[in-house]
């Protein structure tokens, strides 16, 4: 018999148990268990700790929580052990988390893969990541193995699932770099764009200068480095550095025309981007499905819906056939017009099936120009829901989203993010998490007495029934996500710096009202960029001229 199984018959029987013993219940014991306390004494030897779940396993049936204790204590005790003794006492425990179903919760697997890691047994890690289903991992469970693959020396596979993250951590790339790991093309390109998707300026700033002093800019065919270079900094609403990068490649492809165009358009310069648009035709580029998106949402941002009709005809001429995302573009310039009726037609005519997400866009034109004649009908289309009466479906608007959510539209929740200090705050509507979360409060408090002052009196029209705002309709408007973030802004960020926030989801019409006027009373340029542009809020102006 292998030398591992004779060990970990020793433990087994030392603490009295069977590694095939089974029984899983969620009810019992109870996290206020004395032995659960006693277990979550970190650092007790492993027999002990082994010895302290099998009396919890005699009394009731383990919980979730019991195995998070048992694997965390394990790690914490790794060092003081013998590594045969703390290898077996871990397989002795997965071998009971496996067999009473404990590894379908993400918190039991985090704590046996940051066990393995800690031990050294990196395959073992492997395989329970690789095992696991996508449902059971998180952040934490990525972060983990790659760590585990850093610390090792294993810098290639570190970098291997670093690029497959679903969502790349920034500062897993910092504990990367300082195990001594040189990143290639590929990881570089997913660091921008996880930057980008934060609005993590600096930190892109930081990579833009590494790729500089390794020369990556002399090297031929790195047009993929540029283009993702051009796509962070036009979505962090850093256009002339974009412009810089833009202009000095050497070797254009349409994708790096897109990027440039999509972010002259999501940052309000809708004519440039059009402009830029009919100079890539002159230079011979044929344009793809993607850059027909781009150029329709910058008439779209700008109100040029002839140009924009006339982008859409064009589309044949270059041999593309519009999609259904073409068509939601048109619909939406055309609605954002207040041509809500020739908008109805498109979604009505396309020869697909309009998507939830275009009609609720055109609802949105209906709520912003008044129309209810069409917005009854859409309403009917977007909710499947035939209403008493039109003042009635703004009534039961609370209903209509009852109903929604019955038939499985799902609801976003809101967030913003806004970098500073090398960190990437995340705030969510009406949160409490961040340690500086009194003084936010405390801010707005003070800055919503200040305001109305001046006059400022909330809109609450669009709180239940505006189909765009998806916000987490518990907490009020005082607390949207990117109050918060704002607020932590003026406390931290100084004077003669920018504020930069990313909200996933659109910035609702009393938020937009609300940041106008906190730039022009505190004196403080603010830029928000919302799933649909960006917003430079200055002097109590906006860029969008209130049109988004």
């Amino acid at each position: 018999m292998p030398a591992h199984r004779h060990r970990l018959r020793f433990l087994a029987a030392l603490v009295g148990l069977r590694p095939a013993a089974a029984g899983f219940s969620t009810a019992a014991p109870a996290r206020g268990c004395p032995l659960h306390a006693e277990l979550a004494r970190r650092g007790a030897p492993a027999v002990a700790a082994l010895a302290l779940y099998s009396r919890i396993r005699a009394a009731a049936s383990p919980t979730p929580y019991t195995f998070s204790l048992l694997l965390t204590s394990l790690a914490c005790s790794s060092p003081r052990c013998p590594p045969s003794h703390a290898a077996a006492a871990a397989g002795l425990a997965h071998a009971q988390a496996l067999k009473c179903g404990a590894l379908a919760h993400t918190v039991v697997t985090n704590c046996l893969l940051k066990l393995y890691c800690a031990l050294g047994l990196l395959p073992d890690a492997r395989r329970v990541f690789d095992t696991a289903g996508a449902a059971v991992l998180d952040v934490v469970s990525w972060n983990t193995i790659v760590s585990g693959y850093g610390k090792s020396g294993d810098l290639e596979a570190a970098r291997e699932v670093f690029v497959r993250m679903p969502h790349r951590s920034l500062r897993v790339f910092d504990q990367m770099m300082e195990a001594g790991f040189k990143p290639d093309a590929v990881v570089v390109v997913s660091l921008l764009k996880a930057c980008a998707h934060l609005g993590a300026v600096e930190m892109g700033r930081w990579v833009h200068r590494f790729l500089r002093a390794e020369g990556f800019g002399r090297r031929p065919g790195n047009v993929m480095l540029e283009t993702a270079l051009v796509d962070m900094y036009c979505k962090c609403g850093c256009m002339e550095e974009a412009w810089q990068v833009f202009d000095g490649v050497r070797s254009h492809d349409v994708v790096l025309w897109n990027a440039m165009i999509g972010g002259l358009a999501m940052n309000g310069h809708g004519k440039r981007a059009i402009e830029l648009f009919r100079k890539m035709l002159e230079k011979g580029f044929v344009p793809n499905e993607s850059t027909f998106i781009v150029v329709l949402c910058a008439c779209t941002h700008t109100g040029h819906v002839d140009e924009g009709k006339e982008v859409f005809r064009s589309m044949g001429a270059h041999g593309i056939e519009p999609r259904r995302e073409h068509y939601g573009c048109l619909a939406d310039l055309l609605g954002r017009a207040g041509r809500m009726e020739e908008a109805e037609s498109v979604l009505l005519d396309m020869p697909m099936e309009p998507h939830a997400s275009q009609w609720g866009a055109l609802m949105s034109s209906c709520l912003m120009h008044n129309n209810i004649v069409v917005g009854k009908r859409v309403g009917k289309k977007l909710i499947e829901l035939e209403p008493d009466d039109v003042n009635g479906l703004w009534e039961d608007a609370k209903a209509v989203r009852q109903v929604m959510e019955e038939r499985g539209a799902k609801k976003e929740t809101g967030l913003s993010f806004i970098e500073w200090n090398g960190l990437v705050h995340e705030f969510r509507s009406g949160d409490t998490r961040h340690p500086q979360t009194k003084l936010i409060y405390a801010l707005l408090e003070d800055m919503e007495q200040r305001l109305q002052l001046i006059g400022y009196v909330k809109d609450t029209s669009q709180v239940l029934m505006d189909m765009d705002d998806e916000e987490d309709k518990g907490s009020t408007l005082s607390y949207h996500s990117e109050r918060l973030a704002l607020a932590f802004g003026i406390l931290n960020i100084p004077h003669d710096m920018p504020i930069r926030i990313v909200k996933n989801l659109r910035v609702c019409r009393d938020c937009h009202v609300h940041a106008k006027l906190v730039s022009k009373l505190y004196q403080r340029e603010i830029i928000v960029r919302d799933r649909h542009r960006f917003h430079l809020f200055r002097d109590g102006v906006c860029s969008c001229n209130d049109y988004w």
